[in-house]
């Protein structure tokens, strides 16, 4: 698609009609960029309801000369596109080399002293092709996990100071541990000032597919600090708050065109306390606000595949829906659920397996989204590949990156295309 001129004023006072601005002296340079209005997305003056999938791999398939993964990226988005599906949220940036198998390898940041553009020239085509279909891309810059290097490996570059990083599947993982470990990330200027610059890095991108730059993209719905970024501990609530509050107002400065989020799970991740998610989401660059909802990581169930979807898991689901939705309407801003998942039946991994549980689960939440009047969501995930299913469960040397990210057995929460009724619930979804 061509590139997108800037608006004349005509143009330009319908869009001030249309629109909330984050300050009284910015907005976006393009109606086609997503802005809000009256507490819900609005696109081209009209009212947007975000219908989409976490696909994290997104801009990390397409390698440069290598025409059979272009290929397979445009024969994912074009199914996709299919399915109704307007939205993708992906990971943009990674960090850390390849000592550790269960993480995204390559990655963006290999090193404190590298940046990989070739990685970034992947998110180029992906935004490229987005436009062309007129879908958006939520591009997450952090991660509180592991498998994409994350706040850890920032704090594993200032070793000095932290000691070797706690990782699962190694033999000094512990989960009380690892929550001691992680958050000081917060209180590290070292590992926030490196975080900062990679953040740059990225907000500052032109593309290099349709020349138009990243801070202008219309294919680009809004930046996320990162994904699940919790204090884990209540020591570090302060220092949270204060790393969202300089996050967000650092990206608002380079790019006061997208909306901004924080990528939040919810009140799981919060003590359980409602004043906190409001406060956090009720900052003036935080543009929206997401929860998350695991039922079986969160121990709702008991985890056999026959309890996932008893009364009880479903009405702590709703519940966790609505307590949100509450918030969100106090505040005026929008909640997506953007990510949301269940095992196969049977807690299978193949694609032979059948999904009947997910499926009344995937209707259950999408139900309740329309009950409560929420903005958009993302289910977890498409698309998965059945050539990646094996004995261990978990990724290979050598497999193609698919829903389940390199932690995961793949085909865990995928789905695959051939679950057609799963993806016929998604498509006859309508707000």
């Amino acid at each position: 698609m061509k590139l997108i001129l800037l608006l004349g004023i005509a143009v330009s006072i319908t869009f001030l009609q249309n629109c909330q601005f984050k300050s009284p002296k910015t907005h976006p340079t393009s109606t086609e960029i997503v802005c809000i209005k009256e507490g819900k997305f609005h696109q081209n003056g009209k009212a947007l309801f975000i219908k989409g999938c976490n696909y994290w791999y997104g801009g990390y398939i397409v390698t440069k000369n290598e025409a059979h993964s272009y290929q397979r990226l445009v024969s994912e988005l074009n199914f996709l596109q299919k399915q109704g599906i307007n939205n993708l949220r992906v990971m943009v940036s990674s960090e850390g080399d390849n000592h550790y198998p269960y993480r995204i390898n390559p990655s963006l940041r290999p090193s404190l002293d590298s940046f990989n553009t070739s990685i970034m020239y992947g998110f180029d085509v992906l935004l490229s092709e987005l436009h062309k279909r007129q879908m958006t891309a939520t591009m997450v810059l952090g991660n509180n996990w592991e498998w994409s290097g994350g706040f850890g490996e920032y704090l594993n570059w200032h070793k000095n100071q932290h000691g070797e990083p706690i990782l699962p599947k190694t033999s000094n993982w512990h989960w009380d541990s690892f929550c001691e470990y992680l958050p000081q990330f917060y209180a590290c200027d070292f590992c926030k000032s490196n975080y900062l610059e990679t953040i740059n890095r990225i907000l500052h991108r032109q593309n290099t597919i349709d020349s138009i730059s990243y801070k202008q993209h219309p294919a680009i719905l809004s930046w996320e600090l990162a994904n699940e970024p919790r204090p884990m501990l209540k020591y570090y609530w302060r220092p949270y708050v204060n790393w969202i509050q300089t996050t967000a107002t650092y990206i608002h400065n380079i790019d006061s065109n997208h909306l901004i989020t924080i990528g939040q799970e919810g009140l799981i991740s919060l003590f359980n306390d409602p004043i906190k998610f409001e406060e956090i989401h009720n900052q003036p660059y935080i543009d929206y606000a997401t929860i998350h909802i695991w039922p079986k990581t969160w121990n709702w169930y008991n985890g056999t595949s026959e309890a996932s979807v008893t009364d009880t898991t479903l009405e702590k689901t709703g519940r966790y829906i609505k307590e949100h939705a509450q918030i969100c309407r106090k505040i005026n801003k929008p909640l997506i659920i953007e990510e949301f998942g269940l095992h196969r039946d049977g807690n299978a991994f193949n694609p032979e397996s059948t999904v009947h549980n997910r499926d009344k689960y995937y209707q259950f939440v999408l139900d309740n989204i329309k009950r409560y009047n929420l903005s958009g969501f993302n289910f977890w995930g498409g698309i998965a590949l059945p050539e990646n299913v094996n004995e261990t469960g978990f990724m290979q040397p050598g497999s193609a990156y698919s829903a389940d990210p390199p932690q995961e057995e793949q085909g865990l929460y995928g789905v695959y295309r051939t679950d057609s009724s799963t993806w016929k619930i998604i498509r006859d979804f309508n707000q």
